[in-house]
Parts: C-alpha cells; structure tokens; sequence
C-alpha cells in the first residue's frame, strides 16, 4: 500500500479555514441579502463574501507564483494525466475501493480545483455586485444571474468534497485532521505517515 504525505504547513491550513468558513457562512446569509442594500442582512453577507474574496485572491497567487503544494502546476485539472487519475479513482470507487492518491492528485485535485473556480467565480460577481451602485440596471441583473448560477453550484461541491472525507474516514483515514489540526505536538504525527518525496502534490 503507499503511503503519502498528507500534512499541511500552517498558512495552507489558515487559508483552507479561511475558504471555509467564509464560503459557507456567506453561502448560508445569502437569503438575508434578499431583504436589499442597505439592510444587516445584505451588509453581513457582503462582508463575509468579501472576506472570503480576498483568502481566494491570497490562494491564486501562492497557486500561481508559491511553491510547493501551493503551486497549481502539480494538479492543474487542464492535465491530461490529472484526469485520467480521476477517472481511475471513480473505477475504484464503483468497486468500493478507496484510492491511494498524494494531496490533490485524481478526483481529489479536480474537486479542489472546482471548489477554488467556484469560490473565484462567486468572490468575482459577488464583488461586483457590491461596487455596482449606479444607474446600469442591465449589468447589475447580469451580474445577479452569474452569481447566482454560482450558487446553485456550491451544494455539488460541498457534496463532493464533504462526501470525499467521509469516504475516507470510513476507511480508516482521517485525512481531515490533517487540515483542521493547528497546532502539533512533538512528533506524533509523523511516526503515522511515511512522507514520499517524490510526490509533489501541488
């Protein structure tokens, strides 16, 4: 069986709970932001949006000039091979088979792919519809219906990525512990895991 690196150094995990968080709490205010501009509700959703806005825009960068896992190069979902992974994980899957894969390779780094593209997209019109004030009623319609095209999606992909942890805790591995524990004691972590150099998952 191989073994794989899942550890996360502590910024990824900030950014990851920052993406989280924000994205799920905006995600559930966005009725409140029906009641108009101006209201508690519509300022609460924007700000949690924007909030989630700017951990996106710290993430595309570390994706495109980091190194690392932060680098998007080592799980672009435009790769051939990245694909072909997913669907070998999905054969797997069907014969209830968890697949072995370092951090975002196959279906995994497609899911987060996706969650990243959805989160860019829903920072990108919400932001949009906050700055758009003036008189352009055609453009700020647009922008609404764009938004929410991205909201419709969010609860596929937190299906997936959701459904994806339980899969694995089920087998045996909590791999989400690896995200949500901040802080480490000695080294007790490592005697679990057999890091693979030669694996760069990002």
């Amino acid at each position: 069986m191989a073994h794989h690196d899942y550890s996360y150094p502590l910024y990824g995990k900030i950014l990851h709970a920052g993406m989280a968080i924000f994205g799920i709490t905006a995600f559930l205010t966005a009725e409140l932001a029906e009641d108009g501009s101006g209201t508690t509700g519509y300022y609460l959703h924007a700000y949690l949006g924007l909030s989630l806005t700017l951990f996106v825009i710290v993430r595309a960068v570390g994706g495109i000039s980091g190194s690392g896992w932060m680098r998007f190069s080592g799980w672009s979902p435009f790769s051939s091979r990245q694909w072909q992974l997913a669907y070998d994980d999905i054969r797997s899957l069907i014969q209830l088979r968890v697949p072995e894969r370092g951090m975002h390779q196959g279906l995994s780094g497609i899911t987060q792919a996706f969650g990243l593209a959805l989160f860019a997209w829903m920072g990108l019109t919400g932001t949009g519809l906050f700055l758009l004030t003036g008189p352009d009623a055609a453009l700020f319609e647009t922008a609404e219906e764009m938004h929410e095209l991205g909201e419709g999606l969010i609860p596929l992909y937190l299906l997936l990525h959701v459904g994806s942890v339980l899969v694995h805790s089920v087998a045996g591995r909590p791999i989400w512990q690896r995200m949500w524990k901040f802080i480490e004691y000695g080294n007790q972590n490592q005697s679990k895991i057999m890091p693979n150099q030669n694996h760069d998952p990002m």
